[in-house]
């Protein structure tokens, strides 16, 4: 999964970038949370709304994507807590705080059930998820299991 604050891509030249797929951006939260009554979130609810996100040391991108997501809307979004640990420690966070924060919809998949998530209404943009395979030292083992993800994801979209 790759949430919408990672530029894998970004000064990795010696590798080959292909796009697998897209990712919708979606709101999660804990269930006891006011928003989650709703079904869509207008990106405009998310004013001075208190927001957990990815911290800078392990996803440098994911502040400044998130900034420029919410820019058109004229919001800036009001982050209580940035997690370096990752999605759980994020989840575990959200309950606490009886915050939310924006992810992909990959991350449904491992959040716990305490938790539930919205998409946008309208949506925002989606975020990619890329493959990437070195151009300086090809191999047939990373070829092979980019091609079985290729296929995975041509088969999940019948």
């Amino acid at each position: 999964m790759i949430s919408p604050d990672i530029s894998l891509t970004k000064g990795i030249s010696e590798f080959q970038w292909t796009e697998l797929r897209r990712l919708q951006l979606i709101l999660i939260m804990p269930e006891t949370h006011p928003l989650a009554k709703l079904k869509r979130i207008p990106p405009m609810r998310l004013r001075n709304l208190p927001l957990l996100g990815l911290a800078k040391g392990n996803y440098p991108e994911y502040v400044p994507r998130v900034r420029g997501l919410l820019k058109p809307f004229g919001i800036s979004p009001r982050f209580v807590s940035l997690v370096n640990d990752g999605l759980s420690t994020l989840f575990t966070e959200l309950e606490a705080h009886r915050a939310a924060a924006i992810l992909t919809e990959g991350s449904i998949n491992i959040m716990p059930r305490s938790l539930v998530a919205r998409p946008f209404a309208p949506k925002l943009p989606s975020a990619a998820v890329m493959i990437g395979l070195s151009a300086l030292r090809p191999s047939p083992h990373a070829e092979t299991f980019a091609q079985m993800l290729f296929e995975e994801e041509r088969r999940r979209k019948k």
